[in-house]
């Protein structure tokens, strides 16, 4: 990854929503104070079966021959927009392979200078006009900063690198699109000069530096401008923990956010609206007033990309409990929620699952070890503000910022935070009823898609509202793609001291932690419709270095019941009497041992005299 940017003239080409019949492409290229067009020729080169009535009948993909050429198109680079141009071209073919081309001038004369891709780099394939018959596959991705982990072979860029190979196998020929849920840049390094610019265009310059740093690799390119590719902001694309900073507010007590942090975001929002919301599906809100969330369908699957960022404040309200001031924290606005309600509310009958996207976790640490550290961190903050007045420990001091930092920003940016209760009742509410309509109306399968905590895994969310009847929800998390993985060491330490957490105010919702792996990773969602009311999702975990994926089976219409074991506590023995048992190679009396109670005997058929 270059540390310079100022030799970086071009971005892309990435490939953003595609349906089956259209497309979006994305361009950045340097503007020179002027827009610029650049032309686009396609050509069909491969067609498979329209849709799964006429896959029934054969699945083979034909070669085109000669290419069929499709009507040519322009991206206008907008110099308003810093150089970014995209374009819809419409009018495609069901289910085809399309390779494209990027032209300086409208004869097609002379080829734009690719940076490093080749001619045979660029294409993509249309969706089935059903969207998608038994099968339908994507990946899923998040935490993009490969400068921490740069000793790959690959400056950091080694998944990005394998994605390629990984879908080009029999296995996962049938990936036509991916969700990037979060932290596709890191501009933590630009906050304080960002803080302290005051001249918008300056701000905007810091940012696109930014993107540029991040995404000028050919590995990352070679990959974004075939696959199509869903984004959704998290804290880094705007600052290391955007709504949830303590210093982001005016006073320690305070609710309002300063001017300089409000600037800020207003910079980073307009960034993501023209580097990556460009390429998503329209939002249900009119021109993003309410947020960048956005809905969509492929076939009978519909996906909601919330955007848990815009409209974030740890500190939005307060209560006075037992004479001690708590705050509560907002994670995105009712009017977002109620859009994708009305969203989902509209399509229902048109889908059978809905995967819901949420840059953060619902849950995965240890509640124990993260209220403490919410309790004790502004000691180890203040001492290393101290020590940071010292020459002698600079060096030291922005070492453990960049490595840790403030952790509560972190532990505040979750679902399952004590902060965000409420907010965690009210999206759970808003899934588990979509699996439980109260009207009595079709019921839709839902599955959590997530990113954010830098070790890949999943856990499974349940309900214990007795109106749920259906009462399982799978939260399947998907990070980093190129990012440090998070210590297996603090896995270990969060799994021992954690397999149940509770979500929510109301005490209905809990969280049971299956697994997590400390590898970065890329990941394959699988939703297998086989027959009527057979609904499977298989989740593939392709971790770095790994020749076979880690592979995880859902079954989404029948294991949706909660079976609520009972495990008994047991008290273990004081230490001094496990020392004095082990000495001494005597077992340790059962007095002392307070084990469960027994189970009940089975009550077994008389055995027969004769």
């Amino acid at each position: 990854m270059a540390n310079s940017t100022e030799d970086v003239t071009l971005l892309g080409p990435f490939v953003g929503y595609i349906t089956h019949s259209s497309v979006k492409l994305w361009l950045y290229l340097q503007t020179e104070g002027t827009d610029r067009d650049v032309f686009v020729t396609l050509k069909l080169l491969e067609r498979g079966p329209a849709n799964e009535e006429m896959r029934r009948i054969s699945e083979k993909v034909a070669k085109v021959v000669p290419p069929e050429v499709h009507p040519p198109a322009t991206i206008r680079c907008l110099h308003a927009d810093l150089g970014v141009g995209v374009v819809t071209i419409e009018g495609l073919k069901a289910n085809a392979k399309y390779a494209y081309q990027l032209w300086e001038d409208e004869q097609h004369r002379h080829a734009l200078e690719l940076k490093g891709l080749q001619e045979q780099d660029l294409f993509f394939w249309t969706l089935p006009e059903d969207g998608y018959g038994r099968q339908l596959d994507f990946l899923l991705m998040s935490c993009h900063h490969p400068g921490t982990a740069k000793s790959d072979g690959f400056d950091g860029f080694a998944v990005w690198n394998q994605i390629p190979e990984i879908i080009k196998g029999e296995q996962n020929a049938n990936v036509r699109f991916a969700i990037l849920a979060g932290d596709q840049v890191y501009a933590d390094e630009v906050e304080t000069k960002v803080l302290q610019e005051d001249d918008p265009a300056k701000r905007r310059q810091l940012y696109l530096d930014v993107y540029k740093k991040f995404w000028n690799n050919e590995h990352y390119r070679r990959v974004l401008c075939r696959i199509p590719a869903i984004l959704m902001w998290d804290d880094h694309d705007i600052t290391d923990g955007w709504g949830s900073r303590e210093d982001s507010f005016k006073a320690k007590d305070s609710q309002e956010f300063t001017d300089e942090w409000k600037r800020l975001f207003e910079t980073a929002s307009g960034m993501f609206k023209i580097m990556q919301s460009s390429r998503n599906p329209d939002p249900p809100s009119s021109d993003f007033t309410a947020g960048f969330d956005t809905c969509f369908k492929v076939g009978r699957a519909g996906f909601v990309i919330a955007d848990l960022r815009s409209n974030r404040n740890i500190r939005y309200d307060k209560e006075i409990v037992k004479g001690k001031l708590n705050y509560i924290g907002r994670i995105w606005k009712p009017e977002q929620r109620q859009a994708i309600a009305n969203w989902a509310a509209a399509n229902r009958d048109e889908i059978d699952t809905l995967f819901f996207v949420s840059s953060v976790v619902f849950s995965h640490g240890a509640p124990l070890v993260e209220r403490y550290i919410l309790r004790t961190w502004f000691r180890v903050i203040d001492t290393v503000n101290l020590l940071k007045r010292f020459q002698v420990f600079k060096k030291a001091v922005a070492g453990f910022n960049d490595a840790v930092g403030d952790l509560r920003d972190d532990i505040n940016d979750s679902w399952g935070a004590d902060d965000n209760k409420d907010e965690a009742d009210r999206a759970l509410d808003f899934l588990f009823d979509l699996e439980n309509p109260i009207d009595g109306g079709k019921s839709l399968n839902v599955v959590i898609l997530s990113g954010d905590i830098h070790t890949p895994g999943y856990s499974t969310i349940y309900s214990s509202k007795p109106e749920h009847k259906n009462a399982v929800i799978p939260h399947i998390v998907a990070t980093p793609v190129a990012y440090q993985p998070f210590s297996w060491v603090g896995e270990a330490i969060f799994r021992h001291l954690t397999k149940v957490v509770e979500l929510g105010r109301q005490g209905r919702y809990t969280s049971q932690i299956s697994h997590h792996f400390c590898y970065r990773n890329v990941v394959v969602v699988s939703l297998r419709n086989y027959q009527r009311d057979e609904s499977h999702l298989k989740v593939k975990y392709y971790l770095e270095g790994f020749p076979e994926p880690q592979v995880m089976l859902f079954d989404l219409n029948h294991g949706n019941h909660v079976e609520g074991i009972i495990w008994h506590p047991v008290r273990r023995p004081g230490m001094l009497r496990r020392l004095v048992a082990g000495l001494t190679r005597k077992s340790i009396p059962v007095s002392f041992v307070n084990g469960p109670p027994a189970s009940p005997g089975l009550d077994l058929p008389d055995i027969p005299t004769s």
